[in-house]
């Protein structure tokens, strides 16, 4: 059927700095993501699980922002790369303020 797309996730599951643009709408009852300009559950994600043999709980329901049974899809963004270590090393090598008396 459709496949998964790994750079979208749920808004609610991915820490704030990693969040993205807003790419579509999912719904918790299917895990399936829909597009923005949906204004229905229609049953045809743009990814998601296949489920024909049995429809979603949500089907046919508006994407109504007061409703708790779908949220925004995001972009998932590239972990940040880890901070660079001080060598203990070149610590230790570093001069000392002397004192003068």
């Amino acid at each position: 059927m459709r496949r998964v797309n790994f750079q979208w996730a749920p808004s609610s599951t991915i820490p704030a700095e990693r969040r993205g643009r807003t790419v579509a709408r999912f719904c918790k009852g299917c895990s399936s993501f829909y597009p923005l300009h949906s204004k229905l559950h229609a049953g045809k994600p743009s990814f998601g699980k296949d489920h024909v043999a049995s429809t979603c709980v949500n089907e046919g329901r508006p994407f109504d922002e007061s409703q708790n049974w779908w949220e925004f899809g995001v972009e998932v963004l590239p972990a940040a790369p880890p901070a660079p270590a001080v060598a203990p090393a070149a610590a230790a090598a570093a001069p000392s303020p002397q004192k003068t008396a």
